[in-house]
Formats: structure tokens, C-alpha cells, sequence
């Protein structure tokens, strides 16, 4: 039980015999000045009628390239480190995970334009300080709802859900990369009806949508990076590292926290976790011999279909 019970040293950062010291500086002052520069482009990118799909694209690259860096440097755990057989794993999902996004976005995006091209909703012309949270708020509640239930639900359909899920649970390790590890159907679900039909919807014009996804891409990064990275009372508002990673655990005592953005939604509906300066003794699911190994794509793509094991 070493390991889950974590100490912290004087400067607040986590220490243990599989941890690795981080500065005080990269601990308390990485996340906030990543969500501060990505803010900051998007403002200047919208003044200066830039591309915004370049922009994503630009700043997705430049969290991943940091996160991986200072995770390679000063990982929570060594044993969550990313490997080489990790990495092969996660280039296997990272072609699955491509094509099925993008197969989301061009059946909803093409619905959207057959339905009304110039449509609009209930946020369409609201300021950005309203629309923004607004818009994170909807999608994040349900998110937060097909995600619970993904884990919580019985019957068939939570049956359903659960092995559609699963593949983000069955690596034993949580950094930058691994988050793609996901099955097609989930992806879709997520994607299609939980993020795009929600924002269709609401009428979220392109400067909220380029706001809205910022924030969220950026916070799927931070809470799976394995970086002590610390947040105080930023925690109860949105999700990061020290909250996620519980999310993790292979303990469902403490395999809480289902909200991917807004903490708000875990603290409101009594699933809110959060331990600062400890980390969970084990990551994955509580029975990995239940299921394949994260590597068996393969037999992961077919649990939705087959019968339980």
C-alpha cells in the first residue's frame, strides 16, 4: 500500500518510491499557464480572423508536445510511464480513433448543413463569457451521464455501455498518449450524440465552438498526463490530474469523478473524489483476467458484441 498512500515534501509535491520529485514551479504553475495561453490564443485567433480548425490543430500539438515532455521528466508513478509496447498499443487506437472521429464529424456535420445552414438556437448570439460556459456546462452534462452510466448502469444497455467503455480502463497506465485508447461505438456515442448534437442544438456559433473545444481538448490532455500536476481549489471546478487519474483506479471505491470537464457536475450528483497528495495503488479494472489485454485489439473492438465473459 505504499504507493497509495503518497506523501507530500514541503513544496506540495508528491513523493514515494515509484515517484519522481517535481519542481514546485511545474507542479502548481504548468496547468494554469496552459489554460491561460490556450485562452489567449483563441481570443487573438478570433480578433484576427484566423483559421480556427488550424488553431486546434496548432495547440493540440503544442499541449501534447509539453505534457509529454514534463511527464517523461517528472512522472507521478514510473510504472504509468509510457513504453514501447504502450506506444504500439496506442498507435493501433490512434488509427481506429481517427477514422471513427472523423467519420462522426462528417455524418453530423453533413446532417447539420442538410438540415438548416444557417441555423441557429437558443446561445447563437450571446456574448462569449455566457455562451462559452453554457455550452461546456450542456455537453458535459451529458457526458457526464452516458459516462456514469457506462459504468454504473445494469440491465442489457449498461451491459451495452460498459464493454463499449471498457477499452479506456484496460490499460494499467494513464499518460498523454493512452487517452485514445477507446472503441469505436463509444467514440461515436461521445462525439456524435453527447458533443456535437448537443452544440447543433444550442446553436453554438463558430467562436463558442472554438472556445468550447480548447477547453475541452486541453483538460482530456491534463487529466491524463502522468504529471503531478496541482490545481487547489481549481479542482472543484474543473477536472485535472489529481482528480482523473482516480477515475483510474482499479478500486471502485475510488473510481469515481465522471465528468470529463466540469467537476462542478461530480461535486452536484455526489461522485466527487478527490485526494490531494495520494494516487491510486492500482490503475485499470478491477478484474483485468474478465477481459482481453489493452494490446488484443482485436478481441476489445468485439466485446460489445459478444456475450459476457
Amino acid at each position: 500500500m505504499e504507493n497509495a498512500i503518497a506523501s507530500s515534501d514541503a513544496r506540495g509535491a508528491l513523493t514515494g518510491p515509484g515517484q519522481s520529485t517535481v519542481p514546485w514551479a511545474v507542479a502548481w504553475f504548468t496547468w494554469p499557464m496552459m489554460f491561460i495561453t490556450n485562452i489567449g490564443v483563441a481570443v487573438h485567433a478570433i480578433a484576427r480572423h484566423w483559421d480556427y480548425s488550424s488553431v486546434l490543430t496548432a495547440l493540440l500539438l503544442a499541449n501534447v508536445a509539453v505534457l509529454i515532455a514534463l511527464e517523461s521528466l517528472y512522472p507521478v508513478e514510473r510504472k504509468w510511464k509510457m513504453t514501447g509496447r504502450s506506444f504500439l498499443r496506442d498507435l493501433k487506437y490512434f488509427a481506429v480513433s481517427g477514422v471513427t472521429i472523423a467519420a462522426t464529424n462528417g455524418v453530423f456535420g453533413l446532417a447539420s448543413i442538410q438540415l438548416n445552414a444557417g441555423h441557429s438556437g437558443p446561445i447563437t448570439d450571446w456574448p462569449l463569457w455566457l455562451s462559452v460556459p453554457a455550452a461546456l456546462l450542456v455537453v458535459d452534462f451529458f457526458n457526464y451521464w452516458q459516462h456514469r452510466w457506462s459504468h454504473e448502469l445494469e440491465g442489457r444497455l449498461g451491459r451495452f455501455l460498459w464493454r463499449t467503455h471498457v477499452a479506456h480502463h484496460l490499460p494499467q497506465q494513464v499518460y498523454v498518449l493512452m487517452h485514445v485508447a477507446a472503441h469505436p461505438v463509444n467514440i461515436f456515442l461521445v462525439r456524435g450524440f453527447v458533443n456535437l448534437l448537443p452544440l447543433y442544438l444550442l446553436g453554438a456559433n463558430a467562436e463558442t465552438l472554438l472556445m468550447a473545444n480548447i477547453i475541452v481538448t486541453l483538460q482530456g490532455l491534463v487529466s491524463h498526463c502522468n504529471l503531478d500536476l496541482r490545481a487547489g481549489w481549481f479542482n472543484y471546478l474543473f477536472v485535472g490530474t489529481e482528480l482523473h487519474r482516480y477515475h483510474h483506479s482499479a478500486n471502485l471505491a475510488e473510481s469515481k469523478n465522471y465528468a470529463a470537464t466540469l467537476s462542478l457536475l461530480d461535486l452536484g450528483f455526489g461522485t466527487f473524489y478527490y485526494r490531494p497528495g495520494r494516487v491510486p495503488e492500482r490503475l485499470g479494472v478491477l478484474d483485468p483476467s474478465a477481459y482481453p489485454d489493452s494490446n488484443e485489439l482485436w478481441k476489445i473492438m468485439k466485446l460489445p458484441f459478444v456475450s459476457n465473459t
